[in-house]
């Protein structure tokens, strides 16, 4: 909790109001919503439970992917903030919960995604009423769209960390130079 907090606070500091609004997480709720509304009442009713089982072993499949792809960046995450000298640079400006933070968030992100896949799938073999599905199959698929912009933001999170962890490295590089060139 206090991680959130402090992620609150920077994101406040740098005047980036707008990113405390989950946007992604509403559209992708909302994109989930008239798909669930547009599909065909017979993919409710149970006269197409094998097709909605395919469907839905499709997203599940997918989320698994996505999970896969994404732990690679996640260890270059860890690997990147928790290197010595850009660790402790991290902590002393209030950075390093914050990157961990964002890795938890993505983690629990996609984990959510594949939790809610499974349980549509478990909800189409019991006898529940037809909107407990739609319900069911939307979260499946908001849960899964925000994983998927969830992993695009571990890649940039990744590439951001690589481009400022040389930028550190040069520095401290010119700083050991300097202070051989002064011994």
């Amino acid at each position: 909790m206090k991680s959130l907090l402090d992620s609150w606070q920077l994101t406040l500091t740098h005047g980036r109001t707008s990113d405390l609004i989950p946007y992604w997480l509403i559209g992708s709720l909302a994109v989930s919503a008239w798909l669930v509304v547009e599909l065909p009442p017979d993919f409710w009713d149970g006269s197409k439970r094998a097709e909605t089982l395919a469907v839905l072993a499709s997203i599940l499949t997918f989320n698994g992917i996505i999970l896969a792809l994404c732990w690679s960046a996640f260890g270059k995450i860890y690997e990147i903030v928790g290197a010595g000298s850009f660790c402790q640079h991290l902590r002393k400006h209030n950075l390093l919960n914050h990157y961990l933070h964002f890795v938890g968030w993505c983690h629990a992100a996609q984990i959510a995604a594949i939790c809610a896949t499974a349980f549509a799938m478990f909800a189409l073999w019991l006898p529940l009423q037809g909107w407990v599905i739609q319900v069911a199959v939307g979260l499946s698929v908001a849960t899964s769209a925000y994983a998927v912009r969830q992993g695009v933001s571990t890649s940039s999170a990744m590439q951001d960390l690589i481009w400022k962890k040389s930028e550190f490295d040069e520095a401290s590089a010119k700083q050991a130079m300097a202070a051989v060139g002064t011994a």
